[in-house]
């Protein structure tokens, strides 16, 4: 069983760095291919300390600034940038996933990304874009030929804003074996620090029969999109490689919880009610992922570390590479994967966020976690 309590005095696990890609721009996160070799990350590219929100604390996204690269693992040492913008002129490109199974409208291999976060301003603008003029969506592309495919709405127009409400702050996006698109809502695009937020922070479920209808803006066979609000704000979301299950996080300062990991089953997008936290106590969380062998992994961005959880009750921390200096300063959402190089042992794509420094002095990192 998982510890259920995270305030104890965890153990070390030192991973090896098997490649990373600098120079990115606040690369949010990353997921491998089926080719067992490619990845693809967003670089969200945002600034800090805009006057016109929360007084110059907060993160604030840059319109049309953000982009879309492609990477490669090429063995156990070496990783390579194979496009730097394979898609540009984004905004706010945050969580992403892989549809394993394919619609009429979106052949399998498409990567699902979050899109159109607010607050946004234009670069160098002293002012934010109204939220009722921008267009959050959840965006499909092409990750080889680099050609965006079509869109899920996720405005007040759209199919989703109408049956619940627009969404504020797209975030942490995940896909299960089924092909049902999981995405969450941090809204955090009310320019004051207190709450309550615009709309209720919440997980979303897109069951995999309904994603054409509403990518076409049409009336989904019912009420299908699925809800669950999430009362210490969620942020990560990740589909577990062990059981196939939903896994999320909370990040709020308000969390009742102060940090907690969840596992969601469909049973729970029934009764549209949040389960309790498998693990809790963390602090602020961004990312979350769950290895074949049923290891849960967080990240906090804030203290810059990656915590593991094991079946067993264990609780590691991770240090990546051979020193203590951090490699990955502030790391955010990240994914488990398994590269063909690692002949079926898990790696962590991990990306730093790189809030409040100098743009362009990010990286993904690719760790090879294997005995975890």
């Amino acid at each position: 069983m998982y510890m259920s309590d995270a305030s104890d005095s965890p153990g070390i696990f030192r991973a090896r760095v098997i490649g990373s890609i600098t120079g990115c721009t606040n690369p949010e996160s990353a997921e491998l291919l089926p080719d067992g070799e490619t990845f693809v990350f967003g670089n969200c590219a945002l600034m800090v300390g805009h006057p016109a929100y929360r007084g110059g604390k907060g993160i604030v996204y840059l319109d049309k600034q953000a982009f879309i690269s492609r990477a490669k693992i090429v063995n156990r040492d070496t990783v390579v940038l194979d496009e730097r913008k394979l898609i540009d002129g984004l905004t706010a490109t945050l969580g992403c996933d892989v549809l394993p199974v394919a619609t009429d409208n979106f052949p399998a291999g498409t990567v699902f990304i979050c899109e159109g976060a607010n607050p946004i301003t234009a670069p160098g603008g002293d002012s934010l874009f109204d939220p009722d003029t921008t267009y959050p969506r959840l965006l499909a592309f092409d990750p080889v030929a680099g050609k965006i495919l079509g869109q899920i709405p996720l405005e007040e127009e759209g199919e989703i804003g109408q049956v619940y409400n627009r969404i504020d702050q797209p975030n942490g996006l995940a896909i299960n074996g089924a092909g049902d698109i999981f995405f969450g809502d941090i809204p955090n695009g009310n320019p004051v620090s207190q709450l309550p937020p615009p709309v209720p922070s919440a997980i979303y479920r897109i069951p995999h029969d309904d994603i054409d209808y509403i990518s076409d803006n049409m009336r989904s066979t019912g009420d299908a999109v699925q809800r669950i609000p999430t009362p210490g704000f969620v942020n990560g979301l990740t589909v577990s490689k062990d059981d196939d299950t939903l896994w999320m996080v909370s990040c709020s300062v308000h969390d009742p919880v102060k940090g907690g990991c969840y596992r969601i089953t469909l049973e729970d997008f029934e009764a549209g009610v949040q389960p309790e936290p498998v693990i809790k106590g963390l602090g602020i969380i961004d990312g979350i992922a769950v290895s074949k062998r049923g290891t849960v992994f967080a990240s906090t961005p804030q203290s810059g570390e990656i915590h593991a959880f094991g079946k067993d009750g264990s609780h590691k921390v991770i240090r990546i590479g051979d020193q203590d200096d951090r490699i990955v300063p502030m790391p955010a959402d990240f994914n488990i994967c398994y590269p063909k190089a690692l002949d079926g042992e898990p790696a962590l794509l991990v990306t730093d966020i790189a809030v409040g420094r100098a743009p362009e002095t990010a990286s993904v990192v690719v760790v090879d976690i294997t005995g975890l």
